[in-house]
């Protein structure tokens, strides 16, 4: 009976975390370049299995083994939809890649590509203080005078004057880890590779006026949220089944 409290609380706790990471995911469904996450799970041999024979449970949840339990939280680095905004300083990536920003310390990828030039000159990203980094590794700063920014397919930023003349005045890093396993999620939709990054491949295209939306969808994480809820709701009720039935049974076995 012990142990069927010990399950029951096994599975709530999983689907706890699982409407935890649904509510992160359905919260930025308007973050643009946002990746959602998915919640793993893992099954567990029974408590008999797993000790090679007949024995008494453990009397801690923390201890048991059988049915399920958070495994990893993964993220999904599958692309956006893109949609156009018009906008001169927003660029949406189209392949695998990132763009590469800095707060002047450290270094990080991201997939927002809505940046703004500061009164200073500097290309950031929006509502931020990171700066876009160059592919020679050096924060981007365009001329505060220029009519036009015009964005290339490679990253290129060429600034265009009142009489049209272009002149070009960084490349965007555009960049990729050996792996996307190896990002970790730092918040405000950036990213920390721990390895090495290398230049992108010849197919991640940047479209200007463009942005990449959030990943997460406000339908499917809402689906999702109210069956992780129904789940936990089911859990807590067989555990509240097991509390009652177990009690009615002390009770028929105490002298009268």
């Amino acid at each position: 009976m012990l142990y069927g409290l010990y399950l029951s609380a096994q599975g709530a706790q999983a689907q706890s975390t699982r409407l935890d990471v649904l509510s992160n995911n359905l919260a930025n469904v308007g973050t643009a370049g946002f990746k959602r996450d998915l919640a793993i799970f893992q099954s567990n041999r029974p408590y008999d299995i797993e000790n090679g024979g007949f024995s008494s449970a453990p009397g801690n949840q923390s201890a048991l083994t059988g049915g399920v339990s958070p495994a990893k939280i993964l993220t999904d680095y599958s692309e956006g939809p893109v949609v156009r905004t018009g906008g001169a300083l927003d660029a949406a990536l189209t392949g695998q890649g990132f763009f590469q920003v800095t707060d002047g310390k450290q270094q990080f990828l991201t997939r927002d590509g809505q940046f703004s030039v500061s009164a200073t000159g500097d290309l950031m990203m929006q509502n931020s203080n990171m700066r876009v980094m160059s592919n020679v590794g050096n924060p981007i700063s365009v001329p505060l005078e220029s009519a036009k920014i015009e964005l290339g397919s490679d990253g290129t930023i060429s600034s265009v004057s009142d009489d049209g003349t272009r002149t070009q005045v960084a490349k965007m890093a555009l960049v990729r880890p050996a792996s996307n396993q190896q990002l970790e999620k730092v918040g405000k939709n950036l990213f920390r590779a721990n390895g090495l990054v290398s230049p992108a491949g010849s197919d991640l295209k940047l479209e200007q006026g463009f942005v990449e939306q959030s990943g997460a969808t406000p339908v499917g994480e809402m689906v999702a949220m109210v069956q992780a809820s129904r789940l936990v709701e089911a859990n807590v009720n067989m555990i509240k089944y097991q509390d009652e039935a177990l009690d009615r049974l002390l009770q028929s076995a105490a002298p009268h």
